[in-house]
């Protein structure tokens, strides 16, 4: 079932929740809202659902209007056939996993035998169906967010909508979920809306990502696109890009873009042919930098400090270099076969054209989906 938001607007009082939002959601697809904390992702999914009324718009499920502020239509949520699953699992602990989830189907009063059916049904769906007469507060963690899933997927709902479901878990436990979860959505082909603030989450289960700041989506697209390609500085960063330097640009002789960085005066070559506009930042990943004892460019890209901290992570040793400029860069270095460095050590950090990005600080225009299936304002 297809989703169409439209002009949406939402403010409490002086407060804009939601800013002229506008997005389309396949049928079938699996739309992430990505954002940190207070960006509008939560209040989008909850204006779809029917638990928060819009101050102004229109939202469109399948071919039925749902919400529109000009014409004083507002569905309620049991008028919307859409399944929610929150971060509390809310699962009654009185009860077995099987009466859990066959509750909402018998207050419809639907005969036992269907009851039966399609609870069995959904919990072989989520791997609970050895634990239909267990005790819900005897389940894990795990076991209890399946069990809320179920719950939502017994309904049949047209629109899944998953509001942090796994934030409660502990991570190696999210890992395997966040798997099972994207085989569910891709074997049942039922439009999902997720929301996170968990970029790996993100990518996981998403056929797009919707990026939001201050309540718009400031760029949108599939997760490759969204990881290689962040539309601003602060969008990278909040994808894991932990080294952001201020600079001055200018394109060079040779068609590409080279970057001053402000606080060192490194020189910075990339590989990049169109020059951003506004206030710039060169973008770096932690674990495309290279460090040696040593200078080993010629070129610029290089830049010279000593560590400051060193902190070993199993598979790689993560370091805080302070540049002589007095600017900070966030290393990723492997653990087998590199020179360890102690604090104190003066070091050189190289990167190679191909892994800078030089970006604007913020979006500052409108945003449109290139595949045409969503748009963001």
């Amino acid at each position: 079932m297809k989703i169409t938001i439209e002009n949406l607007h939402l403010r409490y009082g002086k407060f804009t929740a939601i800013d002229n939002l506008n997005l389309k959601i396949g049928e079938g697809e699996s739309v992430v809202l990505l954002g940190k904390s207070g960006c509008g992702k939560t209040s989008t999914m909850r204006c779809i659902a029917g638990l928060e009324e819009p101050t102004s718009g229109r939202i469109t499920i399948g071919d039925t209007v749902v919400f529109d502020a000009e014409r004083g239509i507002s569905l309620p949520p049991n008028k919307r056939n859409v399944g929610m699953v929150f971060q509390s699992y809310a699962v009654w602990p009185h009860m077995t996993v099987f009466q859990n989830v066959a509750y909402a189907l018998k207050v419809q009063k639907l005969p036992s035998s269907e009851v039966r059916s399609r609870v069995d049904e959904v919990l072989e769906l989520v791997g609970l169906s050895d634990f239909a007469q267990r005790g819900a507060s005897l389940l894990s963690g795990g076991q209890m967010q399946r069990v809320a899933l179920a719950r939502s997927l017994v309904m049949r709902p047209s629109v899944l909508m998953l509001d942090e479901p796994l934030s409660n878990l502990d991570a190696r436990l999210r890992d395997r979920l966040r798997v099972e979860l994207r085989e569910i959505q891709l074997q049942l082909g039922l439009t999902t809306v997720y929301v996170t603030h968990d970029q790996q989450e993100a990518f996981a289960l998403a056929d797009r990502i919707a990026l939001m700041q201050g309540g718009r989506i400031v760029q949108i697209g599939g997760p490759t696109d969204i990881y290689h390609g962040p539309a601003s500085a602060s969008i990278a960063y909040f994808l894991g890009v932990s080294n952001v330097l201020d600079c001055t640009a200018r394109t060079g002789s040779d068609g590409y873009v080279v970057a001053t960085v402000t606080s060192s005066g490194t020189t910075v070559p990339t590989r990049q042919r169109s020059l951003p506009a506004g206030d710039l930042r060169v973008c770096v990943r932690s674990e495309d930098l290279v460090i040696s004892s040593t200078p080993t460019r010629g070129d610029g890209g290089e830049f010279a400090g000593s560590i400051a901290v060193t902190s070993f992570q199993g598979a790689s040793v993560r370091y805080t270099v302070t540049l002589d400029g007095g600017a900070d860069l966030d290393v990723f270095s492997p653990a087998k076969g590199s020179t360890p460095y102690a604090i104190g050590d003066r070091v050189y950090v190289s990167v190679a054209p191909e892994n800078v990005q030089i970006l604007p600080a913020e979006v500052t225009h409108d945003v449109s989906d290139a595949s045409g299936e969503g748009v963001a304002a």
